[in-house]
């Protein structure tokens, strides 16, 4: 998949994050008209086996974004295998992260992914086209201090195809967790994004709120994940029973 060019045919591209491990409420979000569905295996419920699941019930549309749970090789190499459209790595913060990504996510020679038959390869039906045209995107998240200051070496290398931020993670590397407005977790992020744009890689973001991503709409970022299903799901409830009052 060419994330880049993707991004260009229309931007902001908005998403959501799903956190809830349920074939029904994949299906929904599914359904709902989002550009992107950001399955989440870090703070989610998800596994490589419903991760898997979630991305096949997308097949027609959305594209599908993992969040592994880290970073490590056997996460990296369980996960592609679901046939995502893109995993998302966390907390991404130095060089040498970035050269364990590669090693772990690109077959050889770029790489050392080893060859496996899985969903990714149509269980097999797929396996040359697949061993020969990269069909995943590699998403670095920049969420800490330290991912900040080394961004430019990050977002230069060839091995990452996107970069989203995490500001609420962002904002506790710093000392000040959950003030995503502090003027320091601004900055960041505005450094991030503009190192982005220098280096013409899309460049996303998670907002709690469609306030929130309307205002990273009017910054120029392309990927925008607005809300969390269970939130979603909570203040629905929430304001039925208010209207009813």
């Amino acid at each position: 998949m060419d994330l880049n060019a993707w991004v260009r045919e229309r931007t902001p591209r908005f998403g959501t994050l799903l956190s809830i491990d349920n074939a029904a409420a994949v299906e929904i979000a599914q359904l709902s008209g989002f550009d992107w569905l950001w399955i989440d295996g870090e703070h989610g419920q998800f596994n490589e086996v419903s991760a898997a699941a979630a991305s096949a019930l997308c097949s027609a549309g959305p594209l599908t974004f993992v969040r592994l749970p880290d970073f490590s090789p056997t996460a990296i190499k369980r996960y592609l295998e679901t046939g995502c459209d893109a995993i998302i790595l966390p907390a991404v913060s130095t060089i040498e992260d970035v050269r364990a990504i590669a090693r772990a996510a690109l077959y050889p020679p770029r790489g050392q992914r080893s060859v496996g038959i899985a969903r990714a390869q149509g269980y097999g039906s797929t396996f040359q086209e697949y061993l020969t045209t990269k069909s995943y995107s590699v998403v670095a998240q920049i969420e800490t201090v330290a991912g900040v200051q080394n961004a430019r070496e990050i977002v230069g290398q060839d091995a990452i195809d996107a970069v989203i931020i995490g500001p609420y993670d962002l904002s506790g590397s710093f000392g000040i967790p959950g003030q995503v407005e502090a003027p320091e977790v601004v900055a960041a992020i505005a450094e991030v994004h503009d190192l982005c744009k220098e280096a013409d890689k899309p460049c996303g973001i998670f907002a709690a709120t469609a306030e929130k991503a309307r205002a990273y709409a009017a910054q120029g970022f392309d990927l925008i994940a607005v809300g969390i299903d269970s939130s979603i799901l909570m203040n629905a409830y929430r304001q039925l029973l208010q209207s009813m009052v």
